[in-house]
Parts: C-alpha cells; sequence; structure tokens
C-alpha cells in the first residue's frame, strides 16, 4: 500500500511540476520554508492569479490521472508490485520506465491542458496584476 501512495505521489509530483515552474516566486521573494506562504503576502494579486488558475490545472491532472489509469492499468500493477522492495531496485525502475512510456501521449495532453491554463487563465490574470 506504501509503493502505491509512493506511486500515486510521484505522478502527481510529474502532473503538477508544469504549474510549479510558472510561479514567480523567484523576483525578490522571499525563499525558504514559509517563503511561498510569505510571498502571498508581498504579491497578492499574483498569489490570486495562482489560486484562480488552480482548479483548471487539478482538473487537467484528475482528466490526466484517469486517462493512464485506463490506459496504463497493466504497466501501474507492474510497476506497484516491482516497486514494493523500494522505488530504487531494478526491477522497479524497468517498470517505472515502462509506466512512463505507456502514459507518454497521456503525460503531453496534460501539460498541454496546463499551457492551456497557464496561457488562457495565469497569464491574463498576471498581465493584470502588471498594469
Amino acid at each position: 500500500m506504501k509503493m502505491k501512495v509512493f506511486g500515486m505521489l510521484s505522478l502527481m509530483t510529474m502532473l503538477a511540476a508544469g504549474t510549479a515552474m510558472a510561479q514567480p516566486w523567484g523576483h525578490g521573494g522571499t525563499g525558504g520554508p514559509g517563503g511561498g506562504l510569505l510571498n502571498q503576502l508581498i504579491y497578492p494579486c499574483q498569489s490570486a492569479c495562482f489560486r484562480q488558475q488552480r482548479p483548471c490545472v487539478q482538473t487537467a491532472a484528475s482528466v490526466a490521472l484517469t486517462a493512464i489509469n485506463g490506459t496504463c492499468s497493466s504497466e501501474i500493477a507492474a510497476a506497484q508490485k516491482a516497486c514494493q522492495t523500494g522505488p530504487l531496485s531494478k526491477a522497479c525502475r524497468k517498470d517505472d520506465s515502462a509506466l512512463k512510456t505507456c502514459a507518454q501521449s497521456d503525460l503531453q495532453t496534460f501539460q498541454s491542458a496546463v499551457e492551456s491554463c497557464r496561457s488562457t487563465i495565469l497569464q491574463p490574470c498576471l498581465d493584470a496584476c502588471e498594469q
């Protein structure tokens, strides 16, 4: 069960990477623990933009996970079984790679959906913050 959760968390991390890279917190905000929280105070308009985009990205992630679950169920099961001994085992890495290959199309669709969220929701909002 732990490896199943680990696998899903890994996949969610990959799926969320597109939005994490869109955050403007490297522009003079505070870093380190709590930096994101403090940036909400420093950049309230931009923070609101990211909150506004979040449901779009969450929907895209949910759609992607559903698609991958349907398309790659045997690869998921194989990776879950192989990874029970640990994520660094040779068998786990092999089956993890097979799952990524199987999910490639759905991951690309997810990435496109995230980019759409960014261009239609996030960017216009951030542009409005600059005015």
